[in-house]
């Protein structure tokens, strides 16, 4: 049995080194080809963008429900994390899952829902599901910047997330987060003003975000703690890095900081936060979530 797991276990580290190894030859290849990059979205090393997951979860608030917003940006946050997904009305609610089962006292779908049957569950502490329009109100003249998570499939509506982000005036003030590269396409082209961020499968995915026109590439951190160079050549490429660190440590945010990661989706802010402040690092300015 020790014996096959151990087989088991080298099986699966020579994928991941087949996987980098294919990845940095993508990514060469979209140096060499691509003659245009985007005007550097590299800060100096001293500025670090904090990121709140979700808002400030775990001990703090029950995620992505007002009261966690609210929290995360007395916490220092400079970006919160939002899931946007489409009811069965089509309204734009914030909830990370496919169904309400974990994070509400309900069960079932939400795009088989109404928004009317949505506000009845409680999300924890008595909170409710939001809408996207009351998370932009709430952050409107806060200088917070909203990281909105599109999820793949469902019911939402993409146009309606542009056609409402554009009537609070909040173009600026977003950066769309999008998993495949059609919803790339597809948000560039509603509004090719918008910030983008790659929330890439794989490894080997990186270079067609590039191509794609994302400005900001998300890598996981056991990518970059495998291939530390692939934070570098990703800032070859004029893009940020950011990662999604959820829980982490914090010698492990700090080993991230150190690899050149310039923004970090955590779940509790303040730790974020008070690390910055001990490595004496420049908290990142409103240019920097740009």
């Amino acid at each position: 049995m020790a014996a096959g797991l151990g087989s088991e276990r080298a099986g699966t580290g020579e994928r991941r080194a087949t996987a980098i190894a294919n990845a940095a030859l993508a990514i060469a290849s979209c140096l060499s080809s691509t003659s245009t990059v985007h005007a550097a979205p590299d800060p100096p090393p001293s500025n670090v963008v904090l990121v709140a997951h979700r808002g400030a979860v775990g001990p703090g608030q029950p995620e992505n429900t007002m009261a966690a917003f609210r929290l995360a940006i007395a916490n220092g946050a400079e970006v919160i994390e939002i899931d946007l997904r489409g009811t069965k009305d089509g309204e734009i609610v914030v909830i990370h899952d496919p169904t309400v089962d974990r994070t509400t006292n309900g069960s079932g779908a939400v795009a088989h829902q109404t928004l009317a049957q949505l506000r009845l569950l409680d999300a924890g502490r008595g909170q409710r599901i939001p809408t996207y329009q009351e998370v932009l109100r709430l952050v409107s003249g806060t200088g917070i910047v909203l990281l909105l998570d599109i999820k793949k499939g469902g019911v939402l509506d993409r146009e309606k997330v542009i056609r409402v982000t554009e009537d609070h005036d909040a173009v600026a003030r977003v950066i769309v987060g999008l998993r495949s590269l059609e919803d790339l396409r597809t948000f560039r082209a509603l509004n090719p003003g918008l910030r983008t961020i790659g929330f890439v499968d794989e490894i080997g995915d990186i270079a067609p975000f590039v191509q794609g026109g994302a400005d900001i590439i998300r890598l996981w951190p056991e990518w970059i703690y495998a291939s530390p160079g692939l934070v570098s050549k990703v800032h070859e490429l004029g893009r940020q890095v950011w990662t999604t660190a959820g829980d982490a440590p914090r010698v492990e945010l700090a080993k991230l900081v150190r690899l050149g990661v310039r923004g970090i989706l955590v779940d509790q802010p303040e730790v974020m936060n008070e690390l910055l402040a001990q490595l004496g690092k420049g908290r990142g300015s409103e240019d920097q979530a740009r």
